[in-house]
């Protein structure tokens, strides 16, 4: 994601934009910027609020430069902002503007004409001819003018029959030939920066005129030469400089889309021969402070503070600790260990200062510590960068484009902003980090103004065809709202969403909790309208069926991520509601909460016929909220009442408007008609004239879910969902709960149909159903049973879960001739067949399917089944081919599906005689439960029933014990461990 967020501030016309030139000026205090044309007239644009969209006034002119007047520390400030205007024929002209009531008019307080300003040269004995002028600033009615580029005439403006006088007037010390070869210049915290085309930059203190020191730009050759072990590539030109306001970058820009940044600071401590101007110790006053003794400490650590040695008057341990602290702390920092290159040059004033008039105190040698408390100058750390030392750095712009300009528009110790204006793209904004040296581009169309602003601050200030744009680097427009969120106002916040169309902006919690603690509702209104986007696909679509298009699991997990949010919310309010002087900020929060949650749910339902699964779910959280805030309201008359002979009858109801049409109709054919109608409020008032019970809301709905159901009966899906609509029920649940819990067998075969089409039933539902139907056929035939059933023995028992299942089957399933009272058609409950597992289902079947097709059904349920009915012959069939299972071929020939011993064991239900009778026929085979193998008194009881342990064939060639032993070994310990010596030798001698 590109970190770059252009944001829409002030809207303005584009008829208005268009009347302005190529470059605007912004005034530092008031919402007004001007403009040059190329015509040279001077348009002003207001931008405040009551303008109606950038109304201004055109001043006709021609002008050659302008400045807006500094009213920042002026002593007396006014809401009228004034500029300073110089027209071709160096005429000067103050101008103040009237911006109330969305105007924009503009008055001439003082004009100053060329023959004018002439004759203030001459009276100060200077006799020269007026070749260029420009205005270097304009402050508390007075202005600097740099005339003929080498006289700098300090003048104050009158009042307007008063007479201009000139404050002071010195020249600079500039070399002949650099006098001519100045191109441009800037005025900075009272140091004037000059740049001259041979490659200097001249340095004067403007209050006495003083050359204070020199930059050879050639020298970048040279130094960056040695630093890169290879030659830079070479500017040509320069043609701008552009100088931080903490004096210590200073960017120049050259004519072949490069520009150089150059720190003063490690220039001037690597070439301090070009710093003539520095204060020695001789002249700095040593005087103790007022009120302290001479001899003590304080007085000897006020008095090293004002020189440049770093000896340590407290030599206590914890001073100690402290001093090592911070030398480990900046040892990184090199050059914040070097006092500023203009400590000796500038005049101690306040840091954000730009009062350039003459009426200041003289020199003063000011120490580093003092410099620094008083100027709070940002330290860089260059650790970071990639050569810490570097005085000089070169920015290079793509060559395949010439641009028509190349210009820096501010400058701080970190990064530089630049206007580049290209043919054919127009005007793009290139962003120059000094730490990392990279650039970051933005391409902004033609049509596309560049702002100059003179504060402090880095602002990338633009108008473009909407308006009055900020662009800001480095952080997303989430980031952006976030912290202005928390450090600012959230009607900013939310006015800046509006203006730039930003509706989908994901406000955090924890502005929700700042804005809840320091009780601004302004901060919860917005949050709350941050997460409307969230919940509605398209808040500003009109098409009915937009939501069809939203997923339904998005809203749900929209919904519960805003559950910490909503608990929040009513954690404030339970709060703040339980104590007295917070009543009104908690009736003001459960408004704005209950409005939001109110919408989420009538928005879902205005765009959505019916709710599925997860839709529903979204409803039931946003409800459950509701439900909690709604003990909160206090101006609803809540009324709690069980009884209908508690209700006042007599009080004062208002009449019901339908009540003619509802007394000719019975009580079901009211409510039908309330619900359908979506008048239940109506009817509930009816029925409590009428003192029926149906004015309570769950008898009101008890008698519609019966009419749903008698809807259902006659076949009338539609108004029965209609009724279950109206009622809240989500009507695709409700159809589903009646067609499985319903023993109607017409109402669910019909809502199966419904469902059906609608693809409502799961995998597992349609295979309950297909299940049901079977059932259902299977024993509504009259068909005799299988002879093999019949000729079952007379002693044959029922199994008791068998004859459970039977049991109910047959009560509502068999239709008894003799019972005329039992001809309702009686069949299963979907729900019921829902919780039989594969083995009880199949289980139900077996007894009216065909013994061909026992083979595709459970091992385990065929064999509960047949041995329940103790049925011998297919027992037998079963075990003979339980022999022969493992082999391929009969596999393919078997029509009984494969039996183990674990279902012998575990899944016979008859009497123990068919039991025994069942495993001895195994035993006889070699076949022997696992119980009784490991038992071996019942493995020797088994074989007693089989003919002892004395035979021809004694099926006991598999047999290992635990411990190994094998058959005939096992019984000879077992002999001995029980003392039958007699039958051991009778064993051993039958097998001798």
């Amino acid at each position: 994601m590109e970190r770059v967020v252009p944001m829409l501030l002030v809207p303005v016309p584009a008829e208005a934009t268009g009347r302005l030139g190529s470059r605007a000026q912004l005034h530092r205090e008031q919402e007004v910027l001007g403009s040059l044309t190329a015509a040279g007239s001077l348009q002003v644009l207001s931008l405040a609020a009551g303008g109606r969209g950038g109304s201004g006034c055109s001043l006709d002119g021609p002008f050659r430069h302008f400045v807006w007047e500094d009213s920042h520390n002026s002593s007396t400030p006014t809401d009228k902002p004034r500029l300073l205007a110089l027209s071709e024929n160096n005429e000067l002209l103050i101008y103040e503007f009237n911006l109330k009531d969305g105007r924009c008019d503009g008055t001439i307080l003082y004009n100053c004409s060329e023959e004018a300003l002439q004759k203030l040269i001459e009276d100060q004995n200077v006799s020269i001819s007026l070749l260029t002028l420009r205005i270097l600033s304009f402050h508390n009615n007075t202005s600097l003018l740099l005339i003929n580029k080498c006289i700098i005439l300090h003048i104050m403006f009158p009042g307007r029959d008063a007479e201009i006088r000139v404050l002071s007037y010195f020249t600079l010390c500039l070399p002949a030939q650099a006098v001519d070869s100045v191109i441009d210049m800037q005025l900075c915290r009272g140091i004037l920066f000059v740049l001259s085309s041979l490659g200097w930059i001249y340095i004067f203190d403007i209050v006495g005129g003083t050359h204070v020191a020199h930059v050879d730009l050639a020298l970048h050759q040279e130094d960056m030469c040695d630093e890169q072990q290879q030659e830079p590539a070479k500017i040509s030109s320069f043609t701008s400089l552009k100088v931080s306001q903490d004096l210590d970058i200073v960017v120049i820009v050259g004519s072949s889309n490069s520009a150089i940044a150059l720190n003063l600071n490690l220039y001037f401590r690597q070439h301090p021969g070009h710093l003539f101007c520095e204060k020695t110790l001789e002249d700095i006053p040593i005087e103790g402070a007022k009120g302290i003794d001479e001899d003590d400490l304080v007085n000897s650590d006020y008095n090293m503070k004002l020189t440049k040695f770093s000896f340590q008057v407290d030599r206590s341990w914890k001073a100690q600790l402290l001093s090592l602290n911070e030398t480990i702390k900046s040892s990184t920092m090199e050059v914040s260990h070097c006092a500023p290159w203009f400590q000796d040059i500038l005049r101690l004033e306040y840091p954000d200062s730009n009062n350039h008039c003459t009426n200041v105190p003289g020199w003063a040698f000011i120490p580093q510590d003092i410099m620094h408390s008083q100027y709070s100058f940002p330290q860089k750390s260059h650790a970071k960068t990639s050569d810490p030392g570097r005085a000089w750095k070169i920015m290079h712009i793509s060559e395949q484009e010439e641009p028509i300009e190349l210009r820096c528009v501010s400058v701080t110790g970190f990064t530089a902003l630049f206007a580049w204006t290209v043919g054919k793209m127009g005007c793009t904004i290139v962003l120059w980090d000094l730490e990392i040296e990279g650039i970051q581009c933005v391409s902004l169309g033609k049509r596309c103004i560049p702002i100059d602003n003179s504060g402090d601050q880095q602002l990338c200030l633009v108008l473009t065809e909407n308006g009055l744009s900020l662009i800001l680097f480095g952080l997303t427009q989430e980031e952006f709202l976030n912290r202005l969120m928390i450090h600012g106002s959230a009607s900013t916040v939310d006015t800046l969403c509006h203006l730039n169309d930003w509706g989908r902006c994901s406000i955090p919690i924890h502005a929700l909790e700042a804005g809840i603690e320091n009780r601004q509702l302004d901060t919860v209104d917005f949050f709350l309208k941050s997460k409307e986007n969230l919940l509605n696909p398209s808040p500003k679509s009109s098409v009915p069926d937009q939501f069809d298009h939203f997923p339904s699991q998005l809203y749900l997990r929209n919904v519960e991520e805003l559950t910490p949010a909503l608990d929040l919310l009513c954690s404030a309010i339970r709060e703040s509601n339980s104590e007295t002087q917070s009543k009104n900020f908690s009736e003001q929060l459960l408004n704005l909460t209950l409005s939001f949650l109110n919408k989420q749910i009538k928005e879902l339902f205005i765009h959505s016929e019916e709710l599925d699964e997860h839709l529903q779910k979204g409803v039931n959280i946003l409800t459950s909220y509701i439900n909690e805030l709604r003990t909160f309201m206090i101006k609803f008359p809540w009324k709690l009442t069980d009884a209908v002979d508690e209700y006042d009858v007599n009080e004062n109801v208002p009449k019901v408007k339908e009540s003619t049409i509802w007394e000719k109709l019975s009580i079901e054919e009211v409510i039908a008609n309330a619900i359908l109608n979506n008048k239940i409020p109506e009817a509930q008032t009816f029925f409590r004239i009428n003192s029926h019970s149906a004015q309570r809301l769950e008898e009101l709905i008890k008698i519609g879910l019966d009419l749903v159901f008698d809807n259902l009966k006659k076949n009338n899906v539609k108004e029965a969902s209609e009724l279950l609509k109206n009622m809240g029920f989500d009507v695709k649940d409700q159809l589903l709960k009646i067609c499985f819990y319903t023993t109607d067998k017409n109402i669910r075969d019909f809502l199966v149909e419904i469902l059906k089409e609608k693809n409502s039933f799961s995998e597992k539902e349609k295979r309950t159903i297909d299940f049901v139907h079977q059932v259902e056929k299977f024993y509504s035939e009259h068909l005799q049973e299988n002879m093999q059933i019949q000729s079952f023995p007379r002693y044959w028992v029922m199994e008791q879960d068998f004859f459970k299942h039977k049991s109910v089957l047959d009560s509502f399933l068999k239709y008894d001739h003799k019972d005329k009272l039992n001809k309702q058609n009686h069949r299963i409950a979907l729900n019921w067949a829902q919780w039989w597992n594969q083995l009880t289902q199949e289980s139900i079947l077996l007894p009216r399917i065909n013994p061909e097709e026992y083979k595709s059904y459970s091992p385990e349920a065929l064999w509960r089944y047949l041995t329940a009915r103790h049925d011998w012959l297919s027992i037998t069939s079963w075990i003979g081919e339980f022999q022969t299972q493992n082999s391929y071929s009969s596999l393919q020939q078997n029509k009984w599906p494969p039996l183990t011993i674990d279902i012998i064991d575990q899944s016979t239900c008859c009497n123990n005689n068919m039991r025994n009778k069942i495993l001895d026929e195994l035993a006889r085979n070699g076949i022997f439960l696992i119980s009784e193998l490991e038992d071996f008194e019942l493995f020797l009881l088994r074989l007693n029933r089989i003919g002892g342990v004395m035979q021809d064939t004694l099926p006991v060639q598999n047999y290992r014990s635990k411990e190994g032993w094998d058959f005939h070994s096992h019984f000879i310990l077992y002999c001995l461990e029980h003392s039958l010596q007699y039958l051991l030798y009778v064993y051993l001698d039958c097998y001798k």
